[in-house]
């Protein structure tokens, strides 16, 4: 119902849901946000796929290449292929043989730290240089010290291969006394290296040698491969794949076993610094973007997001008021010049607080209904639409439905609390004051600018 003249004396509390849509928005911005660097993360992890399942190839060929016996696994199909690339890792969990780990002298090689692990008993067998017949067919000359370096102990290993399908030719007897001078040499040098904080050890001549933290079995580092053992308590991974990180390196750890070999290659997903930089990015871009568009676009959308609108029966319950108003209906289902009364409460409303405009309904509360079919109905929301955007300025959030009861057409317009200062009617202020709108005296505009 509207009125002209000046607002009553009552006091009117004006809505303010400017917040309220900033922080929807803000909200909305965040999700966006997370939701991109969602999608970036999986398109970068997906990107890793191929080279997972090359990995899970490698695993299998590797293990199809290892002839295993009760007593042991012949490695030696697998050490003369110069042309497959072994798995990081092969473990014979029968007798926790380690048949494959990345050696130092590959540069940056990739290490899967659970598994760098070695037996310090077996270690300690060869304090004497002493000739060993490892599990997968190979024969080595083994040599083991051990030092201590500010109070931590460390196991020493070097070996040289006697007998390997690798080699030309099997290593007369008559020369073992050099091996053993040599093989003590270089374990010297392991151990001066440690002595001074030195832990590159590519410069080691042996075939193959490992430094082991003594107390805690954990490998410091080991170059060519030689006879090593898994301790026991130290678990295999699950086949399959996982993620591990490792010196701030995101990795895939792709696991395969053939029920007594685990096959066991690294993936590199990317250094977590740079992905956590690209993570950053892509979600300050999508919230800058989602924020920028909300603001442009979503404005009304959010606002009309908290108004809760009453149904039909709960308006006739409560009757006309601050936040409901009933019109007996549109001339021919149009608008024209005397209907300025619907855009004034719009206007009001827009201006005050959320409300709903039920026409077919009238002043008192009996329901009429509006003879409209559904191309009608999509004619009147259009001509209401287009008049309130002409009329008035800025563009109030609304919202148009239909409801049937029984079998009589109710209008429904919500117009919720706009988030601008003013909303103005043909250069006019209105305000709702109970159940009336009313022009907006000067200290209501001043109220209505700091709402």
């Amino acid at each position: 119902m509207s009125t002209l003249g000046t607002a009553p004396r009552k006091l009117v509390k004006f809505v303010s849901v400017r917040r309220y849509v900033n922080r929807r928005i803000i909200r909305f911005s965040l999700l966006i946000g997370a939701i991109a660097t969602l999608l970036v993360i999986l398109s970068l992890f997906a990107s890793v796929y191929p080279a997972l399942e090359k990995s899970q190839e490698i695993n299998k060929r590797t293990m199809s290449e290892i002839n295993c016996t009760p007593t042991g696994c012949d490695t030696s199909s697998l050490a003369t292929d110069w042309a497959l690339s072994d798995a990081d890792y092969v473990v014979d969990t029968q007798t926790r043989s380690v048949l494959a780990v990345p050696g130092s002298e590959i540069e940056n090689a990739e290490r899967y730290r659970p598994l760098d692990y070695s037996d310090t008993e077996f270690i300690a067998r060869f304090r004497q240089p002493t000739t060993y017949a490892a599990p997968n067919g190979e024969v080595w000359r083994l040599y083991s010290r051990s030092t201590t370096v500010s109070g931590t102990k460390f196991e020493v290993i070097v070996g040289y291969a006697e007998k390997a399908a690798w080699k030309m030719i099997d290593s007369p007897k008559y020369l073992m006394g050099s091996i053993d001078a040599k093989l003590r040499s270089e374990a010297q040098i392991i151990v001066a290296n440690l002595q001074v904080g030195k832990l590159d050890f590519r410069g080691v001549r042996a075939d193959g040698f490992e430094v082991v933290n003594a107390e805690t079995r954990q490998v410091v580092d080991w170059g060519p491969w030689l006879p090593i053992f898994l301790p026991e308590g130290i678990d295999l991974p699950e086949p399959g794949y996982r993620l591990y990180f490792s010196n701030h390196e995101i990795y895939f750890v792709q696991t395969d076993t053939d029920g007594r070999l685990y096959a066991i290659s690294l993936v590199s997903v990317g250094a977590f610094r740079w992905l956590a930089l690209l993570a950053g990015f892509s979600f300050l871009c999508a919230i800058m973007t989602a924020h920028f568009l909300s603001h442009r676009f979503l404005r009304s959308y959010f606002a009309l997001r908290g108004v809760k609108a009453p149904s039909v029966k709960e308006a006739l319950d409560s009757g006309e008021g601050q936040e409901i108003e009933f019109k007996r209906g549109i001339s021919d289902s149009k608008l024209s010049k005397s209907d300025d009364e619907i855009l004034e409460s719009i206007a009001a409303f827009a201006n005050t607080n959320d409300g709903v405009i039920f026409f077919g309904i009238d002043d008192s509360g009996h329901i009429k209904g509006l003879v409209c079919d559904s191309k009608q109905k999509d004619l009147l929301e259009q001509r209401l639409r287009q008049v309130v955007r002409n009329r008035i300025k800025p563009m109030p959030p609304m919202q148009i439905a239909f409801e049937d009861i029984r079998g009589l057409v109710v209008a429904k317009v919500t117009v919720a609390r706009g988030d601008a200062p003013v909303y103005m009617l043909d250069g006019r202020i209105y305000i709702r004051s109970g159940s009336l709108d009313v022009q907006a005296q000067p200290e209501d505009v001043s109220r209505l600018f700091a709402s």
